[in-house]
C-alpha cells in the first residue's frame, strides 16, 4: 500500500502557506471543526465501540472535516477509513473453489487483477462459515482494515458481506448477479455463451445434444445451465435429461462422461463441455475409441480465454473471457470507493465469444 507521509496533505486548490511551519492537525482541531466531541472522533477513527452512539451523517462530516483538513492519522485502519480510494484491492476466493489459490482459473483472475491495481490483497473465505460472532474471524484483510475493495470469487456468505458492507466498502460479486443495495455482479453473458454453443450445432445438423455440467449447487453453472435451457428451447432443440450429465469439469470426468453417453441409444452427436479440462477429457478418450472428431462427435468447451486448450484435437470453444471480467470488476470497485455504492443492486455484463477450430463440423451418419 502507497501511503502519504505523515502529516498534512495540502489541498492543490489552496494557496501554500508562505511559512513553512504547518500547524498540526490534533483530535481537538477536528472535533471543533466537525462540531462533535473528541470521544466520537477517538470511535470513529479507531473503529471501536466506546459508547458513543455516531449516525451515518455525523460519521460523513467527521471524514469530510479531516480530509478537508488533509488530517493523515498514525493508525493504517484509520487511514483507510478516511481515505477509502487508498486501500488495498482484496480478492476473496472461496474454499471451496477445487485447489484454491492454486486452481488455474484463480491464478489467471489473481494475474489478470494484479495488473489492474497497485494494491491486491488475496484471501480465502468460507461460505458456511459464520463471520459475525468476532471481528477477528474475518479474512484478515477485512479484519485489519487495510484493504477498501472486496471482488468476490465464489458464492455468497451473507455474515461475510454484512461485514463488509457495515464498513461501507464496495463488493463485487464475479459470475453471480447483485445481492441487493450496496452490490455490484459482473457477469459474462451466459445467454450469449449458450446461444453460440447451441448455434454451432444447429448450424452443422446436430440434434442429439449432451451437456457435461458442473456441481449441484455452483451458482456460476447454475445460471449458465438457466441459459442453456432457454437457447435450446428458443432453437427448438430437445434436451434428454439423460445427456445433461453433473460432474467435478475435470479432465478424468470428460472421460467418465464420454464412457456414459457413449451408451446411450441413440448416442449424442455433440457435447457442450462447460470447462476446458471436461472437454480435453471428453476429446481424449474419443481418440482412445477411434471416435472421428469432428465426423462422429462434435464438441464445444466453454473456456475462459480465447487461446487454445491443450487437446488432442484444436477444441472449438466459446470464450467468457476473465482477464475482461476482472478489468471491468476492478474498475467498478475504483469508481465506487470514490464516488457512492449501488442504492439497488447493480449488473455488468461482459460479452461471449466464439473461438471456431476444427472440433465442430457436420453430422455424419
Amino acid at each position: 500500500m502507497n501511503l502519504p507521509q505523515e502529516g498534512t496533505v495540502p489541498d492543490p486548490r489552496k494557496p501554500k502557506p508562505s511559512n513553512s511551519l504547518v500547524k498540526p492537525i490534533t483530535m481537538s482541531t477536528i472535533a471543533k471543526a466537525a462540531d462533535v466531541s473528541q470521544g466520537a472522533i477517538s470511535s470513529l477513527l479507531n473503529d471501536r465501540d466506546y459508547g458513543i452512539r455516531v449516525s451515518e451523517k455525523t460519521r460523513e462530516r467527521v471524514f469530510k472535516v479531516c480530509r478537508e483538513l488533509g488530517y493523515i492519522p498514525n493508525d493504517l485502519r484509520a487511514f483507510v477509513r478516511m481515505y477509502p480510494e487508498h486501500g488495498d484491492t482484496c480478492l476473496l476466493v472461496s474454499s471451496k473453489i477445487a485447489g484454491g489459490l492454486s486452481h488455474p482459473s484463480v491464478g489467471l483472475f489473481a494475474s489478470a487483477a494484479l495488473a489492474s491495481t497497485r494494491n491486491l490483497a488475496i484471501a480465502l473465505y468460507d461460505e458456511g462459515r459464520d463471520y459475525g460472532t468476532s471481528s477477528e474471524n474475518l479474512p484478515p484483510p477485512l479484519a485489519n482494515g487495510t484493504a477498501s475493495k472486496f471482488i468476490v470469487l465464489g458464492a455468497s456468505n451473507a455474515s461475510l458481506f454484512k461485514a463488509i458492507q457495515r464498513r461501507e466498502h464496495p463488493l463485487i460479486l464475479v459470475g453471480q448477479p447483485a445481492l441487493g443495495p450496496g452490490t455490484t455482479g459482473v457477469l459474462p453473458d451466459y445467454a450469449a455463451a449458450a446461444h453460440l454453443a447451441l448455434a454451432q450445432f444447429i448450424q452443422h445438423g446436430h440434434c442429439r445434444v449432451a451437456i457435461v455440467g458442473g456441481p449441484f449447487g455452483d451458482a456460476r453453472l447454475a445460471l449458465l445451465n438457466h441459459a442453456i435451457s432457454h437457447a435450446s428451447q428458443e432453437f427448438g432443440l430437445p434436451m434428454d435429461a439423460h445427456n445433461i450429465l453433473q460432474s467435478d469439469l475435470s479432465f478424468a470426468a470428460g472421460v467418465a462422461a464420454l464412457d456414459t453417453l457413449l451408451a446411450r441409444s441413440p448416442a449424442p452427436t455433440a457435447i457442450f463441455c462447460l470447462s476446458e479440462a471436461a472437454a480435453c477429457g471428453v476429446a481424449a478418450q474419443a481418440l482412445a475409441k477411434g471416435i472421428a472428431v469432428p465426423k462422429k462427435l462434435s464438441i464445444v468447451a466453454l473456456a475462459d480465454h480465447t487461446g487454445t486448450p491443450p487437446a488432442v484435437f484444436a477444441l472449438t470453444t466459446v470464450v467468457v473471457p476473465i482477464e475482461e471480467i476482472v478489468v471491468a470488476a476492478v474498475k467498478e470497485a475504483d469508481r465506487q470507493v470514490r464516488g457512492a455504492l449501488p442504492a439497488e443492486g447493480y449488473r455488468i455484463t461482459i460479452g461471449a465469444k466464439l473461438c471456431a477450430r476444427e472440433s465442430c463440423g457436420p453430422v455424419q451418419k
